[in-house]
């Protein structure tokens, strides 16, 4: 668990628990399965990972012309991708597999270009999002370009790799996305980086492959008027994101340049930094989408900028909240699904499979989930009394 006021980078080794990769499949039930989870070498390996990118940005911007400012900016329509940020590789020496991830995450804008919105009408998301998810399949095929280390078949690493991927764009079948979808991607990246097929990335090369996987989710989100998966209501960090305002913020900490924490709702703030910082872009982007006072429609972001003076505190508050309300909630990460060899529901001490609770109520259930896109999340926060469950300490 992340609980101390720095990160500790902490590191697993474990033996492969199975010698063959396998499709991941759904293990978590029932609350009683969330305690598993905590004791799996899964767990472990999504803490560690965490652990590891939000270190790596660390005090690192996101370069120019990545982000794009139009999908942050209210009063601004978003229908085609802004094809300028494509040549991001190009003009960065990036190792080759980031660059193979950018094309792929272009890909996938460009099938949002090729997919128009319904028209008409539609109280709960638009129906045209399930006919662009039918086309993502094909794009992820392009994951076999990817180039493994010696000794790596990257075909049957994919057997497990490409569902943490194909399930990081939301739910066809509830047509929405939320925190689940996120920890999804977090999945993938980690399992890039923990087979070496992303080699001792530079923090800003993990800043681009999560700016440009922001990028296409909230355009996904505006174009197709994705739901939040679950209603949070005002009692919850983000109607969509959470990992999106850890990385930020770790972005601000060590940087002798940042802006203070209490000024970031101010608008030439939000302008300055809303294209190199991922926290100033996601508080953006909230304010393209809602109007009104901001601490009525975000109460605990608002908190965070009343309260709290020092970006590592906003830091640690954030990972500790990450661990109760994403890691540590059923309806969230009741859809994060276990493999064998990247993510196993297996005890981390004695390296034994944990049990599953597989009832007759649960497989009726099991059959209504939809394998390719079931990533998505209840709402995990959506009552009175989070600020019990997180505390931010005034420095």
């Amino acid at each position: 668990m992340l609980a101390s006021d720095e990160i500790n980078p902490i590191s697993y080794s474990y033996p492969a628990i199975m010698n063959q990769w396998s499709e991941p499949s759904k293990k978590i039930f029932e609350t009683g399965d969330v305690k598993s989870f905590e004791k799996s070498i899964a767990f472990r390996e999504l803490v560690q990972i965490l652990n590891k990118i939000v270190l790596a940005v660390q005090d690192i911007k996101v370069p120019p012309g990545v982000l794009d400012p139009a999908i942050v900016t209210r009063d601004i329509t978003v229908l085609d991708s802004d094809n300028s940020a494509t040549s991001v590789q190009e003009a960065h020496a990036y190792q080759e597999n980031v660059g193979v991830m950018l094309r792929i995450l272009h890909d996938l804008e460009q099938t949002i270009d090729d997919t128009p919105p319904v028209k008409g009408p539609t109280r709960f998301g638009n129906i045209a999002f399930r006919t662009w998810h039918e086309k993502v399949e094909h794009v992820l095929n392009s994951l076999t370009t990817l180039r493994p280390p010696a000794g790596l078949n990257i075909d049957e690493f994919l057997i497990e790799a490409r569902y943490y991927l194909a399930n990081s764009f939301g739910s066809k079948i509830r047509i929405d996305y939320g925190t689940g979808h996120e920890l999804s991607y977090l999945a993938f990246v980690g399992a890039l980086m923990r087979y070496d097929i992303l080699k001792s990335p530079t923090g800003e090369e993990l800043l681009v492959l999560f700016s440009k996987y922001y990028d296409l989710v909230r355009r996904l989100i505006l174009v197709y008027n994705l739901e939040p998966a679950g209603s949070h209501g005002v009692w919850g960090l983000d109607d969509h994101f959470h990992l999106i305002y850890i990385l930020g913020a770790s972005q601000f900490c060590n940087d002798a340049t940042a802006p203070s924490v209490r000024s970031i709702l101010s608008r030439d703030v939000l302008n300055g930094y809303k294209t190199s910082n991922l926290y100033v872009n996601a508080i953006a982007f909230i304010f393209k989408l809602k109007s009104g006072p901001f601490n009525e429609h975000s109460p605990i972001l608002n908190d965070i900028h009343v309260s709290v003076f020092l970006w590592t505190k906003v830091r640690q508050g954030l990972l500790k909240m990450y661990m109760v309300e994403v890691l540590g909630k059923l309806p969230v990460i009741q859809h994060f699904w276990f493999g064998d060899k990247l993510y196993p529901w297996a005890d981390s001490t004695s390296m034994k499979q944990l049990p599953v609770n597989y009832s007759e109520d649960a497989k009726s259930a099991n059959t209504t989930i939809d394998k390719g896109n079931s990533a998505g999340t209840s709402a995990p926060w959506a009552k009175p009394g989070i600020h019990q469950n997180t505390t931010y300490t005034r420095r």
